[in-house]
C-alpha cells in the first residue's frame, strides 16, 4: 500500500485488523518518498519514482494506493504489472475539479509543511505532486485491463456529485468494480475500517 500525503503507518491499523481477522490478510506499507521513515528518499523525476516503485513492489502484486499514493500508483501501472488494484478515495479528481495551477498547489503545500513542522521534504513532495499534476488523469482515462476496486468517500457534497458523475459515466469499464462508503469523509478507512475490509476482501475473493 502506497500512503497518502501526511499518512503513517498508524493510520491504516484498523484497517489491516479488520482485513487480517477477515481472511489473515497483511498490508506492506508504503510511504511517499519524502516523508516520515522515507523523509530522505529523493526523487528527482516521474522516470527516478517510478524505478523507485520497481524496487519496492514486486510485478504480480496487489496494489493498494490511498490518495496521492493512488493517484501515483495509477500513473505507474503499466511499469507495475500488478495482479489487482485497490483504490482508496483517489485517483478520480483531476483539473476540472481542482481548477488551479502547480504553483499554486507547490506553494501551498511548502508553506503547510513549514506551518506545521511536518516531517517531510518539501523538494521531494513538490516532485510528487508535480508528477500528479503532469499526468492529469484519472483511473478512466487508463482503459484498464487490471482488475480494480475503487471506493469513495461520499462527502463533502459537491466533490460527491463530481465523483458520483465520473462514475456513472464510466460504468461500461466492466474491470473497475465502484463503490461509495456511505456517511464518510477523505479518512473512510479510519471511520469505516471493517466495511472497507469486507469490499476488499469481497472483490479479492471474486472471479474477476
Amino acid at each position: 500500500m502506497l500512503s497518502g500525503l501526511g499518512c503513517d503507518q498508524s493510520n491504516i491499523e484498523s484497517l489491516e485488523k479488520q482485513l487480517t481477522a477477515l481472511a489473515n490478510y497483511q498490508i506492506k506499507y508504503l510511504n511517499l518518498p519524502g516523508q516520515f521513515d522515507n523523509r530522505d528518499i529523493k526523487i528527482s523525476d516521474n522516470k527516478a519514482f517510478g524505478q523507485w516503485l520497481e524496487r519496492h513492489i514486486p510485478p504480480r502484486s496487489i496494489i493498494m494506493g490511498y490518495s496521492l499514493g493512488a493517484d501515483l500508483l495509477l500513473d505507474h501501472v503499466d511499469l507495475l504489472s500488478p495482479d489487482r488494484m485497490i483504490i482508496l478515495d483517489g485517483a478520480i479528481i483531476t483539473q476540472d475539479f481542482m481548477n488551479t495551477t502547480i504553483e499554486e498547489e507547490l506553494a501551498f503545500t511548502r508553506q503547510y509543511i513549514r506551518a506545521n513542522q511536518l516531517d517531510m521534504d518539501s523538494d521531494t513532495i513538490s516532485t510528487l505532486l508535480k508528477i500528479k499534476f503532469n499526468a492529469d488523469c484519472d483511473l478512466f482515462d487508463r482503459a484498464l485491463q487490471v482488475p480494480t476496486l475503487l471506493l469513495l468517500a461520499d462527502t463533502p457534497e459537491a466533490l460527491l456529485d463530481y465523483k458520483r458523475a465520473k462514475v456513472e459515466r464510466h460504468r461500461h469499464q466492466t474491470k473497475i468494480k465502484s463503490y461509495f462508503i456511505a456517511n464518510t469523509s477523505h479518512d473512510f478507512h479510519t471511520e469505516r475500517p471493517k466495511e472497507i475490509a469486507k469490499a476488499i476482501h469481497d472483490f479479492l475473493s471474486s472471479d474477476v
